[in-house]
């Protein structure tokens, strides 16, 4: 694979058949993979059920409402990490505004110049690998993007809830079945995390990666008990799965603990500390994080899968 085609992979958004076979041909001669199409709703399809770096759309056509478009992007949790390049038939400056606003990264003019496109495109990805700090397994959100968006939900004051999720003995499980195997693991769990965000949870929610075994969602506190619950109930439907049917059935494994002593070692539980500013005022995310790990800690001396929420007052 070529290095730009190790970049990432571009959707084509646009309904003039002229226009897709001129760009695809173009980036695909520059070793990039193109999937097109000339319909909005099937794009979102698309960027939801792939990997995707990019996206070239049209502004404005019969079924495409750049807009519309940049505005679901970014309001999805899945998919706010994607570029954005409009393809702009007016050169009123106005319709550029409502576009950067609305979340598109850059915009190209048509008629649609070769090199242009081309120094355009590549800016982008080059950008979205300097800027993303997404986990290279999960691709999801880390650190750096995880605080930014705390700090601006606690600025707004409203009801929020931060869920700190972590697995119980996992190393035990990584140190018997592989680095392999244990990556399968982390990757069900995050998508079992995203599921129940989905399920119950609201389109702006979001979900971090913040390393190893852990991870933090956002949503808000009406939707924390459903949220958990179904994370709780699909971990302890998936995770058996993961080990041989001996170890399966018998429920435990024999091998050293963190103390080097030799002892039974139990399926995987998840655990969730639950931190909502419900009944109490944060006033640094620090506090926040602080509380929702204090919370998973205790979680973890029961044991077994389960969540628990702060309930104490200011």
């Amino acid at each position: 694979m070529s290095q730009a085609a190790a970049e990432g992979n571009i959707l084509i958004l646009s309904q003039d058949s002229q226009i897709q076979e001129f760009l695809s041909g173009l980036l695909q001669g520059e070793g990039y993979n193109l999937f097109t199409s000339a319909d909005q709703t099937q794009a979102l399809e698309f960027l939801n059920s792939g990997s995707f770096n990019l996206v070239l759309s049209d502004f404005e056509s019969e079924n495409i409402k750049g807009i519309e478009l940049c505005k679901s992007i970014r309001g999805n949790f899945r998919l706010h990490h994607l570029n954005i390049i409009l393809l702009m038939d007016t050169k009123d400056p106005l319709n550029k505004i409502k576009g950067i606003y609305a979340g598109a990264d850059d915009y190209i003019e048509k008629p649609i110049e070769a090199g242009e496109l081309l120094a355009r495109v590549k800016a982008s990805l080059v950008r979205l690998t300097r800027d993303l700090d997404a986990n290279p397994l999960t691709k999801l959100p880390g650190n750096v993007t995880l605080l930014k968006e705390l700090e601006e939900r606690m600025k707004t004051q409203l009801p929020l809830t931060v869920g700190y999720v972590d697995l119980n003995k996992f190393k035990e499980f990584n140190d018997r079945y592989g680095f392999e195997m244990g990556d399968k693991v982390i990757h069900n769990t995050a998508a079992i995390i995203m599921n129940a965000l989905a399920k119950y949870g609201n389109s702006t929610d979001f979900l971090g990666h913040i390393g190893g075994d852990d991870f933090i969602f956002i949503t808000t506190p009406n939707c924390t008990e459903e949220v958990c619950k179904k994370i709780l109930e699909d971990f302890n439907r998936d995770i058996v799965s993961f080990y041989d049917e001996k170890d399966r059935k018998q429920g435990y494994f024999i091998a050293k603990n963190r103390a080097g002593e030799l002892c039974k070692i139990p399926i995987m539980s998840i655990s969730i500390g639950v931190a909502t500013n419900e009944q109490r005022k944060f006033t640094h995310i620090a506090e926040i994080i602080q509380i929702a790990t204090e919370l998973k800690q205790y979680a973890k001396t029961f044991g077994k899968s389960i969540y628990v929420k702060d309930r104490r007052k200011d």
